[in-house]
């Protein structure tokens, strides 16, 4: 890793950090709303359904960016942003009232999509859906799911390739999917129109902005992105765990849980230590790190995660 990818690798950790303390939060008020996203937490449909969901709406995309219609791109990701967005504000606040702050983020995402608008906005959407879907998910259908999706970056990024085109019709219509940490304080995210794809300079600093959560990185880019989905997917995991299994721990936080957390941070570190000299999914680091912090957790506790 070169030294000046230190600051902005060590500000995409403190991100899936904040992420992931921000989810533990708002957690308490999302069980209390009662609102899920699968009526059977512990049915192992659940990752399958998911996994269809976001193969339906990843081809979608794909064949939009492809006829070069963006406006359906930008449509259903406004509609995507929209929806979770209000799912959070319910859960602090009765529904009617909840659509005005969701109707200003939104307003404010598509005339100025700065990237410290996006990043704000990131870290607060990843913390809302990851919630969500925690709760909505038992620990065995959560491991599965982090399973498949593992399997489907890798294969998307390293065999098909399709995440890295989606990943340039999402930064060129400034979708807000993904986390931006410029590499000057010049930078403007607006006003970017360098491609994702093409490394410079041997070196491909960055992260590609996918639904899944996959790592690219491009020398020729003033910024390092890191997607959505890298912080929301192994996010999932760790609340999971902290709702399905017995609460002892440290701030009311169990050991399946923190170690959840930590191992986050260990397979962030491992998929940045990977050759930038090409596309690099994230999940598979990711989701290892996060099962294998989970598993160490359960260990320590001597709790049975299944």
């Amino acid at each position: 890793m070169s030294e000046s990818s230190r600051v902005p690798v060590l500000v995409m950790l403190l991100f899936v950090m904040a992420v992931q303390l921000l989810a533990l939060a708002v957690t308490p008020a999302i069980l209390a709303s009662d609102n899920r996203v699968f009526a059977d937490p512990t049915s192992t449909s659940n990752p399958v359904v998911y996994m269809l969901l976001i193969l339906a709406f990843t081809a979608l995309l794909l064949l939009a960016i492809k006829k070069k219609k963006g406006w359906i791109v930008s449509g259903f990701i406004q509609l995507s942003i929209a929806t979770s967005i209000y799912y959070l504000m319910v859960a602090f606040m009765p529904p009617l009232p909840a659509l005005l702050p969701t109707a200003a983020v939104l307003l404010l995402l598509r005339y100025y999509p700065e990237w410290y608008v996006i990043d704000v906005f990131g870290i607060a959407v990843c913390a809302g859906i990851s919630s969500l879907f925690g709760v909505s998910m038992t620990i065995l259908p959560t491991l599965l799911l982090l399973i498949i999706l593992a399997v489907y970056d890798a294969l998307s990024v390293y065999k098909t390739r399709h995440m890295v085109s989606l990943a340039e019709g999402v930064i060129k219509i400034k979708a807000p999917l993904l986390f931006v940490v410029p590499r000057s304080r010049s930078y403007s995210f607006r006003k970017d129109q360098s491609s994702v794809s093409t490394p410079a300079d041997g070196e491909a600093g960055g992260n590609q902005a996918d639904l899944a959560g996959s790592n690219q990185t491009s020398g020729k880019r003033g910024a390092f992105f890191l997607g959505l989905g890298d912080a929301i997917i192994p996010t999932i995991l760790v609340i999971s765990a902290y709702t399905s299994l017995p609460a002892d721990g440290f701030f009311g936080v169990n050991l399946p849980a923190i170690g959840a957390m930590l191992g986050t941070y260990l397979g962030f570190l491992l998929l940045m230590t990977t050759s930038r000299d090409r596309p690099q999914a994230g999940l598979p680091f990711l989701n290892f790190g996060v099962i294998f912090g989970f598993l160490v957790g359960c260990a320590v506790a001597g709790i049975a995660p299944f």
